[in-house]
Formats: C-alpha cells, sequence, structure tokens
C-alpha cells in the first residue's frame, strides 16, 4: 500500500519569500526590467497561478522604485558656489 503525502503550501510565505529575494537582486544591481532576467516572483507567479496577480504587482512596484532609483542616481549634481 502507498501512502498519499500532503503538504500544505503557505502561498503568503512563498509571496514573501520571493519579493524578499527578488528584491536582493534589485539591490545587486540586476535590472528587474531586462526581459531576460527572471525574477523569483515570476517563478512564483508561474507556478501558482492563483498568487500571480500579486506577484506581478509586487514585480511592478519593484521595477518602478528601481527605475527612480536609477533616474536619481543619474541626476547631475547642481553646485553652487557662490
Amino acid at each position: 500500500m502507498s501512502q498519499a503525502i500532503t503538504k500544505t503550501i503557505n502561498l503568503q510565505d512563498l509571496l514573501s519569500n520571493a519579493r524578499r529575494e527578488t528584491q536582493v537582486m534589485m539591490e545587486q544591481g540586476i535590472d528587474l526590467s531586462d526581459p531576460s532576467v527572471i525574477t523569483p516572483l515570476e517563478s512564483t507567479a508561474n507556478q501558482y497561478p492563483e498568487i500571480a496577480l500579486e506577484c506581478n504587482q509586487i514585480l511592478i512596484e519593484l521595477v518602478k522604485q528601481q527605475m527612480n532609483l536609477m533616474n536619481h542616481q543619474n541626476e547631475p549634481e547642481i553646485q553652487n558656489e557662490f
């Protein structure tokens, strides 16, 4: 007789972990908007369609944050030497 193994998956924990791992990628300078990059959020969205919308929304917010940071870093410095 074979016994079925039941495993409960906590989707909120998966979502939190994927977000944290994606933020680490962002902090390491990986361009999250690069289509050749597959983030943990994208991977999680593909594996668990029931949380795909949340994953995609979080990823969009992180990409926006990254773009704002990149734009801020590339702004010329104004030096007022009076």
